[in-house]
């Protein structure tokens, strides 16, 4: 016969607590923020849609589904990152040529080399070619 363990007590949601009271349990840790609003006579707003769910017992933070700056921030900044490494960087090194050897010949043959190799780097398949 499987003898149980010992599983740490669940947070009991229906004793008052105070603000700032924390509990840990197996899964993770309830934060007691505050006690209920105070009543303003004006409508809750939530521009930022962090408010997954409310009810009696509990505020769900961060419930939600994604917000549209979370889409441009996972959709933009890998694509930026493509063309910063992809073309900038090959910019910034031909430039280089260029000063070091006062040829403009200088310039696109480090171009053209530098834009090859990292293009390809900013695509992620000549990373370790």
């Amino acid at each position: 016969m499987m003898v149980k363990e010992n599983q740490p007590p669940r947070p009991d949601m229906a004793t008052p607590h105070r603000a700032g009271d924390s509990e840990s349990f197996a899964g993770g840790k309830v934060s007691y923020l505050s006690p209920g609003p105070l009543p303003t006579g004006a409508a809750p707003v939530d521009f930022n849609q962090a408010i997954g769910e409310v009810n009696d017992v509990y505020l769900d933070l961060g419930g939600s589904l994604p917000t549209p700056f979370t889409w441009q921030l996972a959709l933009g900044g890998p694509f930026t990152s493509f063309l910063i490494v992809a073309f900038l960087f090959p910019f910034f090194g031909a430039a280089v040529f260029f000063v070091v050897s006062n040829d403009v010949g200088f310039f696109f043959v480090g171009w053209n080399g530098l834009f090859q190799r990292m293009f390809g780097l900013g695509v992620g398949g000549e990373c370790l070619r």
